[in-house]
């Protein structure tokens, strides 16, 4: 059989004991998070619900032994902050590079089916 042209795709998903496995649009949640400062924000961005996007974060949170996110109460007039921490940052980080290799390993797969080989 031959294929004029194809368009692969993959996903990779973060399992963890008893919970829901996590694909890389919600490790992204992490870097909406740095941007907005807020959770209520990246929720209204993304559009999903605040608790969403906060038990997502939560699971980061419990799988690492040190913080990805932390947060901070609001004051007189609510409204606090949150904060990717360095952790969070190296996190994403190599979850980018492990995202990069995995869009170089589906390129390779089209080639190969391409090709016939």
């Amino acid at each position: 059989m031959e294929y004029k042209s194809v368009d692969m795709s993959g996903k990779i998903f973060l399992h963890f004991k008893n919970r829901k496995p996590l694909d890389f649009d919600s490790i992204q949640l992490l870097e909406k998070v740095d941007i907005h400062g807020s959770i209520a924000r990246t929720a209204r961005e993304v559009g999903i619900s605040y608790p969403t996007v906060w038990h997502t974060i939560d699971t980061l949170n419990k799988m690492s032994e040190k913080p990805l996110v932390l947060r901070s109460a609001g004051g007189k007039g609510g409204g606090g902050g949150t904060t990717l921490t360095e952790e969070g940052r190296k996190f994403l980080k190599r979850f980018k590079s492990i995202q990069r290799t995995h869009k170089r390993f589906i390129r390779l797969l089209e080639n190969k089916l391409l090709s016939g080989s």
